[in-house]
């Protein structure tokens, strides 16, 4: 007979004893009550301990056990900042998913202007129908999910009410950051080509004296690009842990050289790379502005951390020692 082990419940005041018998420093308990009320003991304590153990003694221990001197200050630190830039960076991968809407709309609608032709799968790569066919399911549902009266404005509703036809324009404004991938994913190789040409073009328009060299593989290396944003634009929509996330399918993509900027930088598939892609896609205006806000957001975190674990924060983004000098537009 199996024995199932539950989780006993604790109280705020139990839990404060936890963490001091597990070496934390808690200077307010009642400050400290009232965050664990508000946020969760399990939203900030396991979900950003982990650069804060002692790891031997943990070990040796079989409990969690944090460095000496660590307070609960830091903890929640590190939490607040996770949080503040989800904020940041939601936003302009936003930005960047409507201007990818915007170009794939655009140049799909000019070659292919019949009623729904967007689920007409000869209108696609036909080398892989499979994927094609999964993707027209994955279209039909977006338009089945909105097609009523009272679902989002009915926009969708409206045009196939009075027009009889739903373009891409409209119904890709329903559609997620992943099913804009998989739909740029099924394009036709010289489709594909014509909108990341456009990205390039915009950049060259941007910064007129940057170098850009097209790689032979560079409509590919696009393609990864999407993949890297779309996980973290899901790990933003989903509220979960940003600053020491790992895309693991990364690894093809090419190193970047940013703005005119003579150094290049290999991926490691973490937010510094995230932050790299948005610097070739989005408007300057808005990159300068994320970079601010996250040299405002790293500047408040380096005064409330330790230098080695603040170290330890920019290392698990996969920031350079440079990196202020790296990310910033001359």
């Amino acid at each position: 007979m199996s024995t199932i082990l539950n989780k006993p419940f604790t109280t705020y005041r139990q839990q404060l004893k936890i963490l001091r018998k597990r070496n934390l420093d808690i200077s307010n308990g009642s400050k400290a009550i009232l965050i664990l009320k508000r946020e969760g003991y399990y939203n900030i304590i396991n979900g950003y301990k982990d650069i804060f153990l002692d790891i031997p003694k943990t070990k040796s221990l079989g409990e969690d056990f944090f460095k000496a001197g660590t307070t609960f200050e830091n903890i929640f630190s590190l939490y607040d900042f996770d949080r503040n830039i989800r904020s940041i960076l939601i936003k302009y991968l936003l930005k960047f998913e409507t201007a990818l809407k915007t170009k794939i709309s655009y140049h799909f609608s000019e070659h292919f202007t019949g009623n729904f032709s967007y689920l007409d799968i000869n209108n696609f790569d036909t080398s892989n129908p499979q994927k094609v066919t999964k993707l027209i399911a994955r279209l039909s549902t977006v338009i089945t999910n909105n097609s009523q009266p009272q679902d989002q404005g009915g926009q969708i509703y409206h045009y196939i009410n009075k027009y009889k036809e739903l373009p891409l324009w409209v119904l890709i404004k329903k559609m997620t950051l992943g099913e804009t991938y998989h739909f740029f994913d099924a394009l036709t190789p010289d489709m594909k080509k014509e909108i990341v040409d456009e990205f390039i073009s915009d950049y060259q328009k941007i910064y007129p004296s940057a170098t850009v060299t097209k790689h032979k593989n560079y409509v590919t290396f696009f393609h990864e690009m999407l993949m890297l944003l779309n996980h973290f634009r899901n790990v933003c929509a989903h509220d979960e842990r940003l600053y020491n996330v790992v895309f693991k399918k990364g690894g093809n993509m090419p190193k970047i050289i940013l703005f005119h900027k003579q150094t290049s930088f290999s991926f490691k598939s973490k937010l510094f790379d995230c932050i790299l892609i948005l610097g070739l896609l989005l408007q300057k205006k808005d990159y300068q502005r994320l970079y601010n806000q996250m040299v405002s957001e790293l500047s408040r975190l380096s005064e409330k951390l330790p230098q080695n674990l603040f170290n330890a924060v920019l290392l698990n983004m996969g920031f350079p020692k440079n990196w202020k000098s790296d990310l910033k537009i001359p």
